[in-house]
């Protein structure tokens, strides 16, 4: 009896290793340019528990969250395989970078930020009519490379990075004698990841409906960053601090967990918490790009959709689907996420779908969804020239 008890006890943890998830450079596609979108739930919403566990079950479909903002995206690049867009701070301004990184043999990799130019007036805060910051475009250097993801990742494996960067600035006070003065905004960051868990996850779709349970891997992760402020090769004076807002060598630490999911860089869920127990969450973002509903195949490849010409001159687009049946329809959207037309794809008997676009919509960079039965199967750039 006790050896039938053994074997038992022996299948049942057999069973269960061989259900761990393990993350390598082999569970991940060389490259997916295009658009990805994501979704921020509100501050105020209740969450499953999300206990570190091996074998775990956790359901992010309860969560209430916003309409749909789609803040991140992903966008072509030449040295790098991924290139993912965000919104960074400094101080009370925004600005915004494009983050490369590369799966490699060891792990994934982050090498830089590709930060675009952004200026904001320093009036209201100084009373200066010319008094300025300026965010020159500029390639802020990891140093050394930050490990996103180290290989091979699994239950119980853990990984650190210690890297800074650099935010070049040109200021400008006059009251304070500074016209285009040089400064930088150094960055030092500890960063401490573990692999505390693994099982199933599901989150809302696009259309808010729950999606398949997805296999991820649970990372627990604790970043410090430190920020110091230099002006003209020296340190920020103290004065300069108080109107701008800032604390020199303030140190912000984060708790997060991550869950990530093969085949995809951004994490299913990307959770905050406020305390180090992490047992506290209070903010989450969930990718919602290439989700299946639940109990529905996902027979759609995204890559089976074609839209032309693009760039597109005319205003007049040519869109391919598959052919299954059901109702498509299609939103175009601005970087912000600002969703400017959209409506229905009317079938003609073919795959293809003619889409006129307004002589109003000015030229410029958008995204097209794509949606069948209300459901996003695809996002892509979209490039309109001027006629």
């Amino acid at each position: 009896m006790n050896r039938i008890v053994l074997f038992l006890i022996c299948a049942l943890l057999t069973s269960r290793l061989k259900a761990q998830l393990t993350l390598d450079s082999m569970s991940y596609p060389g490259s997916v340019i295009g658009t990805d979108s994501l979704k921020k739930t509100t501050y105020n919403s209740s969450f499953p528990v999300l206990n570190a566990t091996p074998n775990g079950s956790w359901d992010m479909s309860i969560v209430t969250d916003t309409t749909p903002v789609y803040f991140d995206y992903r966008v072509p690049t030449t040295i790098y395989q991924f290139a993912d867009s965000n919104t960074y701070n400094f101080g009370m301004y925004k600005y915004y970078g494009n983050i490369q990184s590369n799966v490699t043999g060891s792990g994934i990799l982050e090498y830089c930020n590709i930060i675009k130019k952004a200026q904001y007036s320093l009036t209201p805060l100084t009373s200066g009519a010319y008094d300025s910051i300026i965010i020159n475009a500029q390639n802020s250097l990891y140093s050394p490379q930050r490990i996103l993801i180290a290989f091979p990742a699994t239950y119980n494996t853990s990984w650190t990075s210690i890297y800074q960067y650099d935010l070049n600035f040109q200021f400008t006070f006059l009251a304070n004698g500074d016209t285009l003065a040089p400064g930088f905004v150094r960055t030092y960051t500890n960063e401490k990841d573990t692999v505390v868990g693994w099982g199933k996850m599901r989150v809302k779709d696009a259309t808010g409906s729950p999606s398949d349970y997805l296999n991820v891997l649970q990372v627990q992760t604790m970043t410090v960053h430190t920020d110091s402020f230099f002006l003209n090769g020296v340190p920020f004076p103290g004065s300069l601090l108080t109107i701008l807002g800032l604390t020199q060598g303030k140190k912000d630490t984060v708790y997060e967990q991550l869950y990530y999911r093969p085949q995809e860089v951004t994490p299913l869920a990307q959770v905050t918490f406020r305390d180090a127990a992490y047992t506290q969450p209070y903010k989450a973002t969930t990718h919602i790009q290439r989700l299946s509903a639940a109990g529905v195949e996902n027979i759609i490849d995204e890559g089976n959709i074609k839209i032309y010409p693009n760039p597109d001159i005319g205003r007049e687009l040519i869109i391919d689907v598959p052919g299954e049946g059901g109702k498509w329809s299609y939103e175009v959207f601005n970087i912000s996420g600002q969703v400017l037309l959209g409506g229905e794809l009317p079938t003609n008997g073919k795959s293809s779908r003619l889409v006129m676009l307004p002589a109003s919509l000015s030229a410029g960079n958008y995204y097209i969804r794509i949606m069948h039965d209300k459901r996003q199967v695809a996002i892509k750039a979209l490039t309109l020239r001027p006629k």
